[in-house]
């Protein structure tokens, strides 16, 4: 995974801000009962810092694409640091809860501005097949900041206090904005798209009133003017939806939601959203208030779970490159189950290191399955929406955050309910905090199941995978050094290419066609045994106009003219399976053991641009004249 230094640069820079807001979205979490003692407000009120911050971000990133088409990624960049450091300071300074809160709107904000972009860079820098790595790589930096966020936050609400915090990003955020001025550059390319201001207004009103209605649902006297207020925010998002499918450019490319695995990864990743927003504000609650442990206790014990899952995030990455994502799932949802068990059952004599493997456990289970999750549902898409599709999945979540929170929090309000006649304020505080851990429980459950229901590989794939890495380890061959024997053409192929299964159509080939960057593909059946041949080629003949003439001894018998438009041949086209297209029977391949040189020359003399590399009948290779140069430069260093 070669990256020139201007991609790594890029790279740095735009981490670092990512890096910034997640410290500062993970610092505020063991402040929280600090801050509810010094502002006089309860946990219903205090937890508008958690979702008010949420929403405001899940209302600015759905106008990424419209940002990053009218203004340059580095003045992007720049302006979202700048604005987010001025909050930083004006949320230290904070005399009253509503300016606190209202600094924290302007860091959400800023937020929702730079993250989508750092994101949607990232995924456009790094090519498809080397995304889960690299996203596991990305995860790994950016778990660095809620590693040490809310144990550093403990300390520092304990010893300074918690305005120090606001202190701390806004230095961070002028360090930032010092090394952007230095290096970053400006990437180009991305689609020109309108403002409408109707949908903005209709999705920001419709999810101030749907979580407004959550919110304080549990806690209302007029239970049916919470209700009514749910309805009506479901109503509002509906109109914002009907106005997508409306619109010739629409804010958020909800069409992209066609796409099955997408669809399913934006679900589920939204349900742990709202555990992660919740679990953040009910764990320092029960550690501090109820267990009566000062800040730091509460930071800490997040520590292991953060750095833990930081790493697991990186191997599930890797491993989803190799394997796919079932077996990924499986073990996320299993974590998820055993930590939701284990959260039901917090209690107020359970030693602390035991509420620390809970969390750990936790937080190791979302953490793998995150990764390989978001990267699979990327996967499924062209990569010209990929831009859309992160503006979308990080509304969603944000959508699913904030509703945890207020969902999650509201429950604490239960607490007279259930606590009993002359219960005392520790009693009513624990069974709150009880119920909230049971609310977290079942959040976790759900996610757990509907992973094992719904997150599955695509079975001809993942068969043809297996096949092919079988028959590499069975016919490449190994063990003398290239300078001391021949160099064949095993030595020089591609070993992972892309390829297609039979029952793939033409638009999946489309797809991996672009996202690969190539122009044909080798298709194979489930044991990996090469039945053809797709190109760019044989696509563009389909949609070309072709009048036919039917022949036979000699004899033309009929004579067809297609009226089809190119639109409807495209509607068409789409749907065909690529067999009807693949060239079948005189595809030419190589065998892993033919001579390098040999293969050289036929890809010279025969104008070919790729070819199939097969061991047995079965496809482990391909092998093109990029390939040769790259293996080239290899071999060159080891001779």
């Amino acid at each position: 995974m070669n990256l020139s230094r201007h991609d790594k640069s890029m790279i740095a820079v735009l981490l670092s801000g990512a890096l910034l807001m997640i410290l500062n979205a993970t610092f505020l979490s063991p402040a929280l009962p600090s801050i509810m003692k010094d502002m006089n407000v309860g946990p219903t009120t205090a937890q508008w810092l958690t979702s008010a911050y949420n929403l405001t971000e899940a209302v600015v990133v759905p106008l990424n694409a419209f940002l990053v088409g009218r203004f340059s990624t580095r003045k992007l960049f720049l302006g979202g640091v700048v604005w987010f450091g001025i909050a930083a300071i004006l949320g230290a300074l904070a005399p009253s809860f509503p300016i606190l809160l209202l600094a924290r709107i302007m860091m959400a904000s800023a937020t929702g501005v730079v993250m989508p972009m750092v994101f949607t860079l990232i995924v456009l820098i790094f090519p498809r097949e080397h995304r889960g790595s690299a996203m596991g790589i990305v995860g790994l930096i950016i778990a660095f900041a809620p590693a040490v966020g809310p144990s550093t936050s403990g300390i520092v609400v304990d010893s300074i206090g918690w305005r120090a915090l606001f202190v701390i990003v806004a230095a961070i955020a002028l360090v930032v904005l010092v090394a952007a001025i230095a290096s970053l550059k400006n990437h180009e390319g991305f689609e020109r798209v309108p403002f409408d201001g109707l949908s903005i207004v209709l999705m920001a009103c419709g999810m101030i009133s749907l979580l407004y209605g959550v919110s304080s649902a549990t806690s209302a006297e007029r239970l049916w003017a919470s209700i009514a207020l749910v309805l009506v925010g479901a109503g509002l998002l509906g109109l914002f939806l009907w106005r997508q499918f409306r619109l010739d450019t629409p804010v958020l490319r909800i069409g992209i939601l066609a796409s099955r695995p997408y669809r399913t990864a934006v679900g589920l990743i939204m349900l742990l959203q709202a555990e992660l927003a919740g679990s953040t504000i009910i764990l320092p609650m029960y550690v501090q208030q109820v267990r009566g442990y000062p800040a730091t206790v509460s930071g800490l014990l997040m520590l292991p779970g953060a750095i833990l899952g930081a790493f697991l995030g990186l191997i599930a990455g890797r491993i989803f490159d190799k394997r796919g994502v079932r077996g990924l799932a499986l073990a996320g949802a299993l974590g998820m189950a055993l930590g939701a068990i284990g959260v039901a059952n917090f209690n107020l004599t359970m030693p602390i290191i035991m509420v620390t493997v809970v969390y750990t456990t936790i937080a190791a289970g979302i953490q793998f399955l995150n990764t390989p999750l978001n990267t699979w549902g990327l996967n499924s898409l062209d990569n010209s929406v990929v831009q859309h599709a992160n503006s979308l999945g990080n509304t969603v979540n944000q959508i699913g955050a904030s509703c945890g929170a207020a969902f999650i929090t509201s429950l604490t309000a239960l607490a007279p309910r259930f606590a009993g006649t002359g219960a005392d304020d520790g009693e009513l505080l624990y069974t709150g905090v009880h119920i909230a851990f049971i609310g977290i429980a079942g959040v976790l459950l759900l996610a757990a199941l509907g992973v094992v229901v719904s997150v599955r590989d695509k079975a001809s794939d993942a068969k043809a995978k297996k096949a092919m890495k079988q028959a590499a380890r069975a016919n490449i061959p190994g063990g003398a050094p290239v300078r001391e024997r021949r160099i064949l053409v095993a030595d020089v192929m591609n070993p992972t290419p892309a390829f297609l299964t039979e029952e793939a159509t033409v638009r999946d080939a489309i797809r991996s066609m672009t996202a690969n960057d190539v122009t044909g593909l080798p298709v194979v059946d489930n044991e990996a045994r090469l039945t053809g041949f797709i190109t760019d080629g044989d696509i563009m003949r389909f949609l070309s106009p072709n009048d036919k003439e039917y022949v036979s001894d000699g004899r033309i018998f009929a004579s067809i003219v297609e009226d089809e438009s190119v639109g409807e041949r495209l509607k068409e086209l789409l749907v065909l399976p690529i067999a009807r297209l693949a060239a079948k029977g005189h595809v030419h391949s190589f065998e892993v053991h033919d001579d390098a040189e040999e293969s050289f020359k036929t890809l010279a003399e025969k104008h070919i641009r790729k070819a199939p590399v097969l061991a047995d009948g079965k496809l482990v290779g391909t092998l093109s004249r990029r390939d040769v140069i790259n293996a080239l430069v290899v071999l060159g260093d080891s001779i």
